[in-house]
């Protein structure tokens, strides 16, 4: 079975959860890093100095993750939030967090008592509550789940902590998870969980900043310890559950008075607590030593009053560069004896991570290495257990992914989680991958969490759900999902539909997520990927969606059903931070024009996301980039577009004439670097913007003269608040919504204040972005780390606002004139709605349908109108122009896929197979250019379909022609073969002859391999087909048709007709441009090449079948060495290819 994998190595930490368990590299470590982490780890680093040093980095360097990128990832989040108006960043400590957290529940109460919300707009959760694959099964792309437990004495009552900081509770042994912690702000993730063994209602959560306890089953909670504690494991002792125990990182912790009150007991770093499975008398616990920067074992014999280190046959080391990263204890009740100890971290410089698995079979006296050396060098008989690859990974993620767990049933099978899950079935001496990056035994998400041994089940927890399983993991069928309920997602992007319920993300952790109406209640799709912040809809074909990590995606209307991908021309400016990503911004009149932002570019596309043309550069710095786009609904010609500039500055701008013409407005405030945008969809003047960043009184801004005049917005309601999103509602009186890190405001014309709007969401829930959904009356947002929530909108009492829309403006009749597919892109709620088309000259003239089909019959220009009514009886029109227009089919061709694709004349047609011919914007023919056409069968199983991209030709006046094109491909290997094959029509289409068919080896151009295809200047070869037959034809469409087998890529540039009206002999003057001598010219001699072409040039030689000979560039006065090429005598043909010109010279080789 051939598997493509796409990830995203997996590290971030939730707000401060990140130095909990990613610390600092050592000093040495830091000295050799790049210029831009050794700022990041100064004690006051300075974020734009960073991101100034990050980026220029680079511009000079292939980006490969290690860990100072991982870092990077999770503490340029935090920074962005803590950083002043300079950019130096003071993270805050406990004191100051929880001082924050206490003036925010204050400001909410007195909120509360100034007077009643609008209950009717009350926030429900939408999900994801279940992810599933296309065909159905359960998925494993959910959430990231830190700890679970269960009640020993009622083991169906189970709890589990997620990464964002909430904790569920299931009473049906996992099957479903509700949260119960929604009122609590944990600042971080749920590191750790502790379940009463006897009471089910009584269960402790552990942060990085409090151990909080619960006696009514998550319904209400208590802080028992606070301060700066990093809580990796809590136990409550089975002997005595008045005893509990708290291994942290600012030490142990122990209470006598079941969690209520603790005592510290010492301070070094704590990493885990166990007790023997026999004696639970007896404690064990691993713990830093700091003098030694090795990690030490200890037993208590008194109910961890006092402990005693353990260190016969321990691990050791003398090595100046070892260092501890933390470690794991395993124990089984198949024998109380035996112990192992998990250690991380190196043991000497070179190491990677992976330290050993230490066994004990004396209940921790003594110590030995069944798999031995400490640390590297690793091998496939020493893997390394913590790293992506277990022999030459150079990336692993701490104590983020470190995790043991021993059968109760038999002590020599033992599972260890790093980025892999491992088994060893002989105690230690030997492991098999079984799932993530390594082994396939075990379908299970990568990056393992927390492993317990619960009753006669063995529990996993990873970055992406919770899985169950009877048989210790041996067989894929007893592996099986519980993370249904999980509505911990993690969503860095967000995506609406518009008249269909469409839902879709980029997920930290867990890929992409997509939703339909058709798939059930909060049921989610998975669509693959890493994690990337994206996720787009189409508004005019809501299934349609985008991605900049899978491409674009087609998702199915049901399940099961399948996902069609399809090329996605460009990667938009995306960021993991609040406010720093671009977005697909749809023209109101067409749904297949959009623009996004890359870099500082604005950039178009008119062919639905297949490909983009710049449309306008802001600036010369690429890292000033362009983020929120706001385009006019009244005046289309008419758009903003925010851009951030280095340091705390950013930028405005608006054009009144498509694009052609940029101002920039002036901003009413000091650190505006991220600025949000919300358009009246009524008024092209009237625009409101937040500032990500702005200073309390200096956050929400209105102009209504575009940006002559401002009025501030912000009142005290906001103070110690970060807004990520605004959202108007149109056609209300002046509504806005501002989404917050904390919660959700609103406030409209009416309405003197910013009151809050969050009746039903979590007390603390750090907003990403938001979408009205006016077909429904709702307005919906994503979350970092709570999923997505919808509410009904507090102004219902909204003016309909009519767009029709539109899949092209302008048709370009070829053969035969195709229907225009029209769609309703009002703001309306759809209950009791009507519509009303009429099309001049149209087929039908009028319809009532919400996204008719209509046929124009002949070339012209057609006025289209749109009425709608609303179920109050309100209406609203628009009207919009389209147009049909005849092709002049060329009779000559010049094809390097330059400009716009498909380009004028050609088409491209897919059986829906999810695939079709596309713009590839990173290679060209030989080298030549950066763009050409491709099919990516790398990435897209076809099955065979046959998916063309066609183009019309006029032969009428040539006597012989022929099609000349380079081309680019290789083998993946048996049975995943490719086919190229190149048809001709001389009936519009109606039937196709083959003349070529190349699949496999004879097809390919470079060697085998299983890698992403993607050619070098010398893996192209120039085909020619001889098209002499069709001489005298008008019109004849050639077809290059790929049969796709999920094999490799395939790539097309150059596409040129030579007719015998181009074909000259060197005798003829062509305008004294170029001269080809001498002629004939022997075998062994020098063929001279004179022009005076612009730009580069080179010639090709072909042999009278057509078939290349050779390929050189050519200056202004070159000698091609004929000699070189072994020629056998006869004539040939010389073509000269220059950037806009090309000519063709029969040469005699004698």
């Amino acid at each position: 079975m051939r598997i493509v994998v796409l990830f995203a190595l997996l590290l971030f930490c939730t707000q401060l959860s990140f130095s909990q368990k990613l610390a600092k590299p050592l000093p040495y470590q830091i000295a050799a890093s790049p210029d831009w982490a050794q700022e990041m780890y100064k004690p006051m680093p300075n974020l734009f100095v960073v991101d100034s040093l990050y980026n220029r980095y680079y511009d000079n360097h292939l980006f490969v993750k290690n860990y100072h990128t991982q870092y990077y990832k999770h503490w340029r989040k935090r920074a962005a939030a803590h950083a002043d108006d300079n950019g130096f960043v003071v993270f805050p400590d406990y004191q100051a967090i929880a001082e924050a957290d206490r003036v925010y529940r204050q400001k909410q109460q007195q909120h509360q008592q100034a007077g009643p919300r609008n209950t009717e707009a009350t926030w429900t959760p939408v999900g994801p509550y279940y992810a599933v694959q296309s065909n159905g099964v359960s998925g494993h792309d959910q959430a990231n789940i830190y700890a679970i437990d269960n009640c020993a004495a009622a083991p169906e009552v189970m709890y589990c902590g997620s990464e964002p900081g909430e904790v569920f509770r299931s009473v049906n042994g996992g099957d479903f998870w509700e949260p119960v912690s929604l009122g609590e702000n944990f600042n971080s993730g749920i590191s750790a969980i502790e379940a009463h063994p006897v009471n089910p209602d009584v269960v402790l959560a552990g942060s990085f900043h409090h151990i909080k306890k619960s006696i009514t089953g998550g319904n209400n909670w208590t802080t028992v310890l606070s301060g700066d504690l990093g809580v990796n494991e809590i136990l409550i002792h089975p002997l005595d559950t008045m005893i509990v125990l708290a291994a942290c990182n600012a030490g142990l912790y122990r209470s006598v008075d079941g969690g209520d009150n603790w005592a510290q007991v010492f301070s070094n770093r704590c990493y885990d607590i166990k007790a023997n499975a026999g004696n639970p008398a007896i404690l064990y616990l691993v713990r830093n030593n700091p003098a030694e920067k090795i990690c030490e074992f200890l037993i208590s014999n008194d109910l961890g009053g006092s402990w005693t280190v353990q260190s016969t046959g321990w691990y050791t080391s003398n090595d100046p560069d070892k260092n501890d990263e933390g470690a794991r204890i395993g124990v089984t009740p198949a024998d109380p004896n035996r112990v192992y100890a998990y250690l991380i971290g190196q043991s000497k410089d070179g190491d990677m991570g992976f330290i050993g698995v230490l066994r004990s079979d004396d209940g921790g006296q003594s110590w030995n290495l069944p798999n031995p050396p400490f640390g590297g060098p690793y091998s496939n008989q020493h893997p390394n257990l913590g790293a992506i690859n277990p022999v030459e990974g150079n990336y692993w993620q701490g104590f983020y992914n470190c995790a043991i767990m021993v059968s109760s049933t038999n002590p020599d099978m033992i599972l260890i989680g790093g980025l892999n899950l491992w088994r060893s079935n002989d105690g230690g001496a030997t492991f098999t991958p079984l799932g993530g990056y390594q082994g396939n035994q075990i379908p299970i998400h990568v990056d393992m969490q927390d492993f317990r041994a619960l009753g006669n089940a063995y529990w996993i927890t990873t970055d992406g759900g919770v899985y169950r399983s009877t048989d210790f993991y041996q067989s894929a069928d007893n592996s099986v999902r519980k993370s249904n309920g999980l509505r911990a997602s993690d969503y860095w992007g967000f995506g609406s539909g518009w008249n269909e319920d469409v839902l879709v993300g980029g997920l930290y952790h867990n890929g992409n997520l997509g939703y339909h109406e058709n798939y059930g209640a909060s049921t989610f799709m998975n669509l693959g990927g890493g994690e990337a912040p994206t996720g787009y809809v189409n508004p005019g074909f809501n299934r349609k969606t985008y991605f900049s990590d899978v491409n674009g995606c087609l998702m199915p209307a049901a399940i099961p059903g399948q996902l069609n991908y399809f090329s996605f021309g460009i990667d938009p400016n995306e960021s993991y931070y609040a406010g720093e990503s671009s977005e697909l911004e749809f023209h109101p009149d067409c749904y297949n024009i959009a623009f996004t932002g890359k870099d500082n570019q604005l950039w178009k596309t008119t062919d639905g996301g297949g490909s983009f043309t710049l449309l306008h550069t802001f600036g010369e710095n690429p890292n000033n980039k362009v983020f929120h786009i706001e385009i006019s609904r009244q005046n289309p010609q008419v758009m903003y577009v925010a851009q951030a500039f280095s340091g705390s500055s950013g930028r405005l701008w608006k054009t009144a004439d498509g694009g052609a013409n940029w101002s920039q407005l002036t901003l009413p405030s000091a650190n505006n670097r991220l600025i949000q945008l919300a358009l009246s969809p009524l008024n092209d003047q009237e625009l409101w913007i937040a500032f990500v960043n702005g200073a309390d009184g200096k956050k929400v801004y209105k102009t209504s003269d575009s940006g002559a005049n401002w009025t501030n917005l912000t009142t005290a309601a906001l103070n110690g608040e970060r807004v990520h999103n605004i959202a108007h509602i149109g056609g209300s009186d002046g509504s806005i919504y501002a989404f917050t890190d904390k919660t959700v405001y609103f406030r409209s014309n009416t309405t003197p204040d910013w009151i809050p709007a969050n009746t039903g969401l979590p007390d603390f829930i750090s907003t990403q972005s938001a979408r009205p959904f006016y077909r429904d009356g709702k307005i919906r947002l994503a979350s970092y780390g709570k999923g997505i929530w919808e509410s009904p909108l507090i102004d219902t009492l909204l003016q309909p606002v009519a767009k029709a829309m539109v899949d092209k403006l302008t048709q370009t009749v070829i053969c035969q004139i195709d229907s225009f597919y029209f769609e309703d892109y009002s703001i309306l709620n759809h209950a009791g709605a009507g519509w009303n088309w009429t099309f001049e000259n149209g087929q039908p003239a009028t319809s009532d349908q919400r996204n008719p089909v209509v046929y124009f019959g002949q070339p012209g220009t057609y006025l289209v109108t749109l009425t709608i009514t609303d179920g109050l009886g309100q209406t609203g029109a628009d009207s919009i122009y389209v147009a049909v227009e005849n092709y002049d089919i060329p009779s000559t061709l010049q094809e390097g896929f330059q400009a716009n694709f498909p380009p004028t004349g050609f088409s491209v047609h897919s059986e829906n197979s999810g695939g079709e011919w596309s713009l590839n914007t990173s290679t060209g023919g030989y080298g030549q250019s950066t763009q050409c056409a491709y099919f990516d069968n790398y990435y897209i199983d076809s099955q065979g379909s046959s998916d063309d991209l066609r183009m019309s030709l006029d032969l009428a006046g040539a006597t012989q022609a022929r099609l000349v094109y380079d081309i680019a491909y290789t083998l993946y290997g048996f049975p995943y073969v490719d086919t190229l094959a190149i048809l001709v029509s001389t009936d519009c289409g109606a039937t196709f002859e083959e003349l070529y068919r190349k699949g496999g080896e004879e097809l390919a151009t470079a060697p085998a391999t299983t890698d992403y295809f993607v050619p070098t200047d010398e893996q192209w070869r120039t085909d020619t087909l001889d098209l002499s037959t069709y001489a005298g034809n008008e019109h004849i469409i050639v077809a290059f048709r790929n049969l796709g087998r999920y094999g490799n890529v395939l790539y097309i540039d150059n596409i040129n007709l030579q007719a015998d009206t181009i074909v000259v002999d060197v005798s003829e003057a062509v305008d004294n441009q170029i001269s080809v001598y001498p002629n004939p010219v022997s075998r062994n001699n020098a063929l001279h090449v004179f022009h005076n072409w612009p730009g580069n040039t080179y010639a090709v030689l072909y042999d009278y079948k057509g078939a290349q000979i050779f390929r050189e560039s050519l200056d202004s006065n070159s000698q091609i060495n004929l000699a070189a090429h072994s020629l056998s005598p006869g004539v040939y043909l010389l073509g000269v290819y220059g950037e806009s010109l090309m000519q063709f010279f029969k040469i005699a080789i004698e």
